[in-house]
């Protein structure tokens, strides 16, 4: 039986107040799935029946494009303490707020669903005395932009406030906490700081709507390392258990594979299907890039890796720009195999 005499109500806490220097522009109006990353995360919230729903943000934002029902429960709230970080918008979202407990949540986390709200919230209801239940995730990393904290923290939160002390970490670390093992599902919490980790999440997104991952690895110019590349990174995914097609984008006429190729070093790498594609190949009123996309869709393999100079479906790797030494675990990030790229 439960010591709570009722279940604790929850609120969420958007946190989109941040500078985005980084990325250079605001991160919470980044494009993702035909609106901005914000009002997503704030759509897909609707996975988890909040008691309200807070937005720590200093500068106009409408909702316009929310479910009627989704606005009711929207409120924006500026911050008292500006330019303090995270916890200058969890200071004003709970001074504000009414709830016992919020998820308070970074807005650049665009793969987070909001399925561990349940189990968070559980281990509150079973252990009374908490005021904070953090996520960890691969290498014992702590999560504290998508945890729980209680409402009860505000004289704590205001008091580091005005002694200029703004890390999250020591809040959450002098209280009592639960820390909660999400190791197993790590991809919910990537977090995009920079334009680079932005268009791999883009990738990464495209990819998780294929049949089959695409990751096309391209050069500027020929003779750059694209095939060198591919082959090695075949065979490394291959050591590792993995079917890998390849498709070679050319602007040839292909005649028949030949020994020493691009497609035959490929083929004795470990690729379980090799495919030219040359510009007779492509059907009328198709791209050539579409074609490529249509053609990697029909492999019966786990992921396909294509070589391009100038045509390929994204996402795209630039050999010339990657580190060789994580290559392969860049390519299984993007095809969703991977939680992370490091």
């Amino acid at each position: 039986m439960s010591k709570y005499a009722r279940r604790p109500s929850l609120g969420l806490v958007l946190l989109a107040g941040g500078k985005s220097s980084r990325m250079g522009h605001d991160k919470a109006a980044l494009p993702w799935h035909e609106t901005d990353l914000l009002t997503n995360r704030l759509l897909c919230s609707q996975q988890y029946l909040f008691a309200e729903r807070l937005i720590s943000i200093n500068r106009p934002y409408h909702p316009s494009s929310l479910p009627k029902k989704l606005t009711r429960t929207v409120r924006i709230i500026p911050d008292n303490y500006t330019d303090c970080g995270p916890l200058g918008g969890m200071e004003a979202a709970l001074h504000n707020g009414c709830c016992d407990f919020y998820l308070a949540l970074s807005v650049d986390l665009p793969f987070y669903d909001f399925s561990p709200v349940p189990g968070l919230l559980n281990i509150l209801r079973h252990q009374p005395e908490l005021l904070a239940v953090i996520p960890k995730t691969e290498n014992n990393q702590d999560q504290p932009l998508a945890a729980l904290y209680s409402r009860k923290l505000l004289p704590a939160i205001t008091a580091q406030l005005q002694n200029g002390d703004y890390r999250l970490r020591r809040l959450y670390q002098a209280v009592p906490a639960a820390y909660v093992d999400e190791s197993f599902r790590s991809a919910l919490y990537l977090n995009i700081n920079t334009p680079a980790a932005y268009e791999a999440a883009k990738g990464r997104d495209a990819n998780s709507y294929r049949q089959v991952p695409v990751v096309t690895l391209t050069a500027p110019d020929s003779g750059d390392g694209k095939t060198t590349a591919a082959t090695a990174a075949i065979a490394e995914l291959t050591r590792r258990g993995y079917q890998v097609a390849y498709i070679k984008s050319t602007h040839h006429i292909v005649t028949r594979q030949k020994i020493g190729s691009d497609t035959d070093r490929a083929q004795k790498a470990g690729a379980v299907s090799v495919c030219l594609c040359g510009p007779a190949d492509v059907p009328e009123g198709l791209s050539k890039e579409d074609y490529i996309l249509a053609l990697s869709q029909q492999q019966l393999a786990d992921l396909v890796l294509v070589e391009s100079r100038s045509h390929g479906p994204f996402p795209q790797i630039d050999v010339t720009q990657a580190d060789a030494g994580t290559l392969v675990d860049d390519i299984l990030f993007l095809t969703g195999y991977r939680s992370s790229a490091i």
